[in-house]
């Protein structure tokens, strides 16, 4: 039986430890850096010191479309799109992918997209960048240099492939599932989807931003049912938290659903809106 003090990423092959990619050299391996803040910024951190070999992604372009009035904020990409940003970057179908960024739930975004979009061969770094120095891993400056494609063929991606569920479906969802909201406490009790428990999804990484012990995380889930439910779905504010949810409870063997909208687009609709204002906190 795994030790409820090992590493989540002994449960899974979705998570990956620094010393593991390290120990195990690959000419067909990208690291990813993911980020979401002031695009500027994130490239100008990026730049100061990044994983070598290392591209920049920024979650807006390249992990989302642009949002439309109804759409959440981080709307899923058009899968096209995102095949002609890795082929740009030189993947191709045996490559590699390992996400990391400033969080681990920056990463979870891009990992989630990234298996939505049908890639099977992508993992996210425990730890990030943090991590990969405390491990001797080697770092880089500046722009990324593109690699020679290894491969003309296509990557063939499309939607679909990991489980989701829309607005509508959760505005009708029954009193059987279990409905996680992923937003710190504060955003939470301001207000949420009706019938939403709240697991703040921070709660699961440590300061370092390494993600916290397969008991500790366990413990977590088990303090809202989550483990035991027939069916859960998550949320937060625009789909980036609640994929951080949906990585951590799928390598505990639960399969949840990812509203990708989340609460930004929920809180579109007035009539949605109403719903949260007079049914809060209905279990």
């Amino acid at each position: 039986m795994n030790s409820p003090n090992h590493k989540l990423s002994s449960l899974t092959r979705q998570i990956v430890q620094a010393d593991e990619l390290l120990a195990r050299p690959s000419d067909n391996r990208l690291f990813i850096d993911v980020r979401l803040g002031e695009p500027e910024d994130e490239l100008r951190s990026y730049r100061d010191a990044h994983i070598l070999g290392a591209v920049h992604a920024q979650i807006r372009t390249v992990f989302a479309a642009q949002p439309t009035a109804d759409s959440g904020n981080l709307p899923l990409p058009d899968p096209a799109a995102l095949q002609e940003q890795l082929r740009a970057w030189g993947v191709d179908p045996d490559t590699e992918l390992v996400v990391y960024g400033p969080s681990p739930a920056l990463a979870a975004r891009a990992w989630w997209t990234l298996r939505w979009a049908g890639l099977d061969n992508v993992r996210v770094l425990d730890g990030g960048l943090k991590a990969w120095v405390l491990h001797g891993g080697p770092v880089a400056q500046g722009d990324f240099v593109p690699r020679a494609r290894t491969s003309s063929e296509r990557l063939g991606l499309s939607g679909g492939h990991m489980p989701d569920i829309s607005v509508d479906e959760v505005n009708t969802l029954g009193g059987e599932v279990l409905l996680i909201d992923a937003r710190d406490e504060a955003s939470f009790l301001a207000a949420s989807i009706p019938r939403a428990v709240n697991l703040a999804a921070s709660e699961l990484w440590t300061p370092s931003s390494t993600l916290r012990t397969t008991g500790e995380i366990r413990e977590l889930y088990q303090t809202v049912g989550a483990l035991n439910a027939p069916t859960v779905v998550v949320y937060c504010g625009g789909g980036v938290l609640s994929a951080l949810s949906v990585l951590t409870l799928s390598a505990l063997g639960v399969t949840p659903r990812l509203f990708v909208g989340s609460w930004s687009e929920w809180n579109k609709s007035p009539a949605r809106m109403a719903r949260s204002a007079s049914e809060r906190f209905l279990t």
